[in-house]
């Protein structure tokens, strides 16, 4: 199975630090890909740091498990460290008090997809033509959704949309998302913060700015800028990875007389 990676993060326009963080691996720690997306909070150094924190930690635990695969409890245990590592730093730094990080990680080895995440930071399946939602979402909206309190179309625009109820590093230990996915040629795969749909840019408009040639860094630029155009009140970070179809093996298949 080939896989195409493409990546790339901009601050925004109404923010002075970018607190996304943003690792993309190829063949490293028993893995295909690896995709990571951490949207800190807290302010500035805070959420830079929080996420930073995340990211770096999550992947140094699993270039260094000695593990191989997707496996979700595998990531799960990097999550648990990573929650760790960010809890105690803010805990030693009083300027840092409170600080956290969303997490979104996919873990690619084969035709198999290990999905974990914490918070609101979405991760998208294309396929076909169509987009999936494949993340869970942690906002105070959301989980009041799955709960039965309010309709999905109340939890759209809800005040309290940015409200995280998970976040790493905010408590001492933390529940994480996690499932497996089977990937199949075609596919791509798509983590970003919440500053695309901050900035008002549709999962159905991202897939086709992103997928418009098949130039996956040049469509994730296209995302950014789109972002912008449309002001980017918030960092915009994105993280893909695309099954490319095997045209040889496709071009050798018995053709069929008629």
């Amino acid at each position: 199975m080939r896989l195409r990676v493409a990546w790339a993060t901009d601050p925004g326009l109404e923010r002075e630090e970018n607190e996304d963080s943003v690792v993309v691996w190829r063949n490293k720690a028993g893995l295909d890909t690896l995709l990571v997306v951490c949207d800190g909070m807290g302010g500035h150094a805070a959420g830079q740091t929080a996420s930073s924190i995340a990211s770096k930690t999550i992947t140094r635990v699993l270039a260094e498990d000695g593990d191989e695969g997707p496996d979700v409890d595998r990531l799960k245990r990097a999550c648990k460290q990573a929650n760790t590592a960010v809890f105690e730093a803010s805990e030693e730094n009083p300027e840092w008090k409170g600080m956290g990080s969303t997490v979104v990680v996919a873990a690619i080895r084969g035709g198999e997809l290990g999905l974990l995440n914490v918070g609101d930071s979405p991760a998208y399946l294309f396929r076909n033509g169509s987009a999936q939602l494949i993340s869970q979402d942690h906002s105070w909206p959301a989980e009041q959704v799955r709960l039965g309190v309010i309709k999905p179309e109340d939890a759209v625009d809800h005040p309290l949309k940015h409200r995280l109820t998970r976040a790493v590093g905010v408590w001492e230990s933390i529940q994480s998302f996690t499932d497996r996915i089977e990937i199949h040629e075609g596919d791509t795969v798509v983590l970003c913060s919440d500053g695309v749909e901050t900035a008002g840019v549709s999962v159905e408009e991202m897939g086709k700015l992103l997928l418009k040639d098949g130039d996956l860094d040049s469509g994730a630029k296209r995302v950014i800028e789109r972002c912008r155009e449309l002001g980017a009140p918030d960092n915009v970070t994105l993280a893909i990875a695309r099954v490319e179809v095997d045209v040889t093996r496709t071009a050798t298949l018995p053709r069929i007389k008629v």
